[in-house]
């Protein structure tokens, strides 16, 4: 089990095929081929289940994968905290969030860090629950951030923090001296959504099922920038689940207003890490600040 092998067979394992590995890796797909038929012989099993449609690791290859994940990320930690006993946190840190905790919490997390740390370079990617899983559980991101989500084995939940649904409504709407809405409430008003494979739209798509009610939203998007954009514009309901306060507030020429719905109410943000791992110590210093903050709950 070289190293060399590994890293080919973990390349199959992500592209799912050894033509694919072949042109990531550029090198010869015959040789990806020997590499990973010495494992099998070492180890005496098949690790992949070789499809119509290409290659899926078996069993014994998740096991191996799982392992041979653990092992490149640990040996970059080993650099890094090699490399941060030239000065004080150094390093890279790559996250993966969905976009409204992207666009509302994490720039300013990550510029906080900075002033403290002004070498530490970050990676964000955006994108949705199950993508943001994948990238923790192949390691190809090391701190994630999802929404109602229930991640797969081999990815750790960090902590588990409640995210009460609002509703942002114009001051000058005629719900804004509402102290809490149903969903119900806003059916007779232009409302702004996300798609419907977002996360967010699934909650309120069930809150309004669960109730016999549909609802037509005058624009839905998969980008929560523009949707924000566009409701400020129209002047009409949008939501977020970015608050931490779970009453009523004033935010610019908004009022968020608590959805009282029960399916409204429970939503949770999942701070995800691999399974296993240790985290280089840049990694875990801004963890630990992130996980600080998003845990504090202002009085109301």
């Amino acid at each position: 089990m070289q190293s060399t092998g590994l890293r080919y067979f973990l390349e199959v394992a992500r592209s799912g095929s050894i033509a694919d590995a072949s042109a990531r890796l550029n090198v010869a797909g015959s040789a990806i081929s020997r590499q990973i038929a010495k494992l099998e012989r070492e180890l005496g099993v098949e690790l992949f289940e070789r499809r119509p449609r290409g290659m899926v690791p078996s069993a014994a290859g998740e096991v191996l994968a799982a392992h041979a994940r653990r092992t490149t990320l640990d040996a970059e930690r080993v650099i890094a905290d090699i490399r941060d006993l030239q000065g004080p946190h150094r390093g890279f840190v790559r996250l993966a969030s969905y976009e409204g905790f992207a666009v509302d919490i994490l720039p300013e997390a990550m510029a906080r860090f900075r002033r403290d740390y002004p070498s530490v370079r970050f990676h964000l990617w955006v994108g949705n629950s199950i993508e943001i899983a994948r990238l923790i559980h192949d390691g190809e991101a090391d701190i994630g951030m999802t929404f109602n989500y229930a991640p797969p084995r081999g990815v750790k939940i960090e902590q588990i923090i409640r995210r009460p649904m609002h509703a942002l409504i114009p001051r000058n709407h005629p719900l804004a001296d509402h102290q809490s809405i149903t969903m119900a409430d806003t059916l007779p008003y232009p409302v702004a959504l996300p798609d419907k494979d977002r996360t967010q739209r699934h909650l309120i798509d069930t809150a309004f099922a669960m109730q016999g009610l549909t609802i037509d939203p005058v624009l839905s998007t998969n980008s929560i920038s523009a949707l924000r954009r566009f409701a400020d514009t129209e002047g009409c309901i949008h939501f977020s689940s970015a608050l931490r306060i779970p009453g009523r507030i004033a935010i610019g020429e908004y009022v968020a207003i608590p959805v009282s719905d029960d399916v409204m109410t429970d939503s949770v943000l999942q701070i995800l890490t691999m399974e296993g791992r240790t985290l280089p110590v840049v990694v875990q210093a801004f963890l630990n600040d992130l996980l600080a903050e998003i845990s504090i709950v202002p009085e109301e």
